[in-house]
């Protein structure tokens, strides 16, 4: 399934709303930066990895030890051309399957592992806590539509095994994990009904604010199960990207679930309101917004540079920005794509945690909605996605692509 890309836009007055509570010193430091004067932060020299077994989008995982891998995802069955340029490469349907790539092989080939144990699904949710990859939640086209089972993967000997973890409290989607020591953060996510998305609550109306809920699990105690904490004072979302560094977790971007207001739907929103939540005090502090309202960011397992450098690919920008006191707002700011007719972009910004500000990297080969993210050392892989169809150093790869994207990344020291 693709995210949501297309919206019901009828002509609303819209209203440019401030949050609640912030004074107008905070406003100021927390407004976006005009998109002329984000700089380059990191140079990224893309190419071709090895092509995935099938095409697909919204997998998860991560690198175990030396293995990319890669759990779970969706393929829409190809678009016309797809099926023409490279027939059998797209079939149609949610996927159990893993795969992992030994990224310190020489001869770098894709093999398969064992069966995600729960139903196929997609938009599952990873985290790497030491040699282990945990995973949480996704949806389907079945019944119950999204899910809440939790499971562990780990490689013992020469054996790939899973187990079964403590359900998350509630079924989810997209939630985006991160790490500190031996603890599982959760933020946000959506739930589904086989008919829309839901972040402001949940398909019954139960769970209140639930894309801004925040969790923590420790894989020290698993009998102990999730505990919330203090809920993200921002928008609730899903799509959106969250890591961790030395203590803290950054809460960039995202989109709403379908938004309704006064009977009428506006479709899906961006978030731009970005977020730091110090797990020791557990407290939040706002951060600047995005100079681009483009909130479709990867999940990821780490997509941090040198301790210092968020990595945003992709993107997507939606016809209204949603505020975090639930008013709506014109997106601003210029998305760029390799192919126009895609309907999605090719952008890559960087978040800077030292100097709170963003930048910018080069722009991927292909346009691509949400790929699958992880950064080792100086490279960054990307995974599948939905990008339109595209030709990468002469290569097609479809909307649901099977596409290994390499980048090798560079500082580019600039002063602030």
């Amino acid at each position: 399934m693709s995210i949501p890309s297309q919206l019901v836009r009828p002509t609303l007055l819209l209203s440019i709303c401030f949050f609640a509570g912030i004074s107008r010193a905070n406003d100021l430091a927390t407004a976006p930066q005009p998109q002329e004067s984000l700089q380059p932060m990191l140079k990224i020299n893309w190419r071709l990895g090895t092509d995935l077994p099938q095409g697909f989008q919204d997998s998860d995982g991560g690198i175990l030890r030396s293995r990319l891998i890669t759990v779970g995802g969706f393929c829409s069955g190809g678009l016309e051309e797809d099926n023409r340029r490279k027939p059998g490469r797209y079939p149609r349907g949610f996927l159990q399957k893993s795969w992992a790539l030994d990224l310190d092989r020489a001869s770098r080939e894709w093999t398969s592992l064992p069966d995600f144990p729960g139903a196929a699904r997609q938009a599952l949710s990873a985290a790497l806590v030491e040699d282990a990859l945990y995973f949480w939640g996704g949806f389907s086209y079945d019944a119950p539509y999204c899910y809440a089972d939790g499971w562990r993967l780990t490689h013992e000997g020469n054996q790939w095994r899973w187990s079964q973890l403590p359900d998350f409290p509630w079924k989810i989607n997209s939630a985006a994990l991160a790490v500190v020591g031996s603890r599982i953060y959760a933020c946000g996510g959506s739930d589904y009904n086989a008919e829309r998305f839901f972040t402001e609550t949940d398909r019954e109306g139960e769970i209140e604010g639930l894309g801004s809920r925040l969790l923590v699990f420790d894989t020290g105690a698993t009998e102990a199960g999730w505990r919330e904490l203090p809920r993200c004072p921002g928008t609730p979302r899903w799509v959106h990207t969250m890591t961790s560094v030395d203590g803290q977790l950054y809460v960039i971007g995202g989109a709403s679930g379908e938004t309704i207001r006064e009977g009428t739907s506006v479709g899906y929103c961006t978030i731009v309101d970005n977020w730091k939540f110090d797990t020791e005090q557990e407290s939040w502090t706002r951060l600047r917004d995005l100079p681009v309202a483009s909130g479709n960011f990867p999940r990821s397992t780490n997509n941090v540079f040198q301790n210092r450098y968020i990595i945003l690919p992709g993107g997507y920008q939606y016809g209204h920005v949603l505020n975090p006191d639930g008013t709506l707002r014109q997106p601003y700011g210029q998305v760029h794509s390799a192919n126009p007719n895609s309907g999605l972009c090719n952008d890559v910004f960087v978040y800077d945690i030292q100097a709170n500000l963003f930048g910018t990297a080069d722009s991927l080969p292909i346009d691509n909605n949400l790929p699958m993210t992880v950064v080792r050392d100086d490279s960054i892989y990307l995974i599948g996605g939905e990008t339109g169809g595209g030709v990468v150093d002469g290569q097609y790869y479809g909307h649901h692509p099977d596409l290994l994207l390499i980048g090798t990344i560079e500082a580019i020291n600039n002063p602030q």
